[in-house]
């Protein structure tokens, strides 16, 4: 029975220090709201390239003839 406690110790511990790497790596992710946060960024940084873009073809056509 004292080797079964034993062990049973010794897997408590295991898993105690398995379960905090496990916690220090699942910090470093990307959480869903990060991930909107950026793709709400990007589309607005697309949107205003593309509107710089209509705005100089619209200028070189109506400068350059």
């Amino acid at each position: 029975m004292e080797t079964r406690v034993s062990d049973l110790e010794t897997f408590a511990v295991d898993a105690r220090d398995r379960l905090a790497r496990i916690e220090t790596r699942l910090d470093t992710f990307a959480t869903k709201a990060d991930l909107h946060r950026e793709l709400h960024s990007m589309t607005w940084r697309l949107l205003g390239g593309a509107s710089a873009l209509v705005g100089i073809v619209y200028w070189i056509a109506r400068v350059v003839h």
